[in-house]
């Protein structure tokens, strides 16, 4: 059953927060977009806060890579080779590619998760998927431009209304992240 007036009441009630590593992240990731690109220090470091689990392949990059690559993909105007590009880079899948982009202007870029895909997909408002897991380029799309939307609804960002989704989800989980159920808005 899709449920957008339900999902609206629970972005829209749930407090903003960031973690103190997350703001100082922000303070670090200003100047990305006026010089294009992000360089291998920097790019660890929003890698490592998405995931720390893949670093011994994010470490395989060379700077030239981050430098090269994240250039090329911030020049995309089509969302889904932007992203895609970002996954040139050893080690990174869909949710780090969209950490990326997220501090890279976080007034546009969520960052794709367990969490709020499948908050999203108990309202019904996504139909796939429902563990969360192993994103396609296709659901990137989807999920972009779903929560786009709902963020224009509530002129919020992207990132509020993925991060208010998040703390949702993850105060009222039961269960481990992997293998839970997740209560839904009453």
């Amino acid at each position: 059953m899709i449920n957008l007036e339900k999902i609206l009441k629970v972005v829209s009630v749930t407090p903003d927060t960031t973690d103190k590593n997350t703001l100082e992240l922000f303070k670090l990731t200003t100047s990305i977009k006026s010089k294009g690109f992000i360089s291998k220090d920097l790019g660890l470091k929003i890698l490592k806060w998405k995931s720390n689990r893949p670093t011994n392949h994010y470490e395989k990059n060379l700077n030239s890579d981050f430098e090269i690559i994240t250039k090329i993909a911030f020049e995309q105007n089509d969302e889904k080779v932007k992203i895609h590009i970002l996954t040139a880079l050893s080690g990174v899948n869909y949710p780090a590619a969209s950490a990326i982009l997220m501090f890279y202007d976080p007034k546009q870029y969520p960052v794709i998760d367990i969490r709020v895909w499948r908050q999203l997909y108990n309202y019904g408002l996504l139909t796939e998927n429902p563990k969360g897991q192993s994103f396609t380029l296709n659901q990137w799309g989807i999920y972009l431009n779903l929560v786009r939307e709902i963020a224009k609804e509530l002129s919020l960002t992207p990132r509020q209304v993925e991060k208010r989704l998040f703390d949702y989800d993850k105060e009222n989980q039961v269960g481990t992240l992997y293998n839970t159920t997740s209560k839904t808005y009453e």
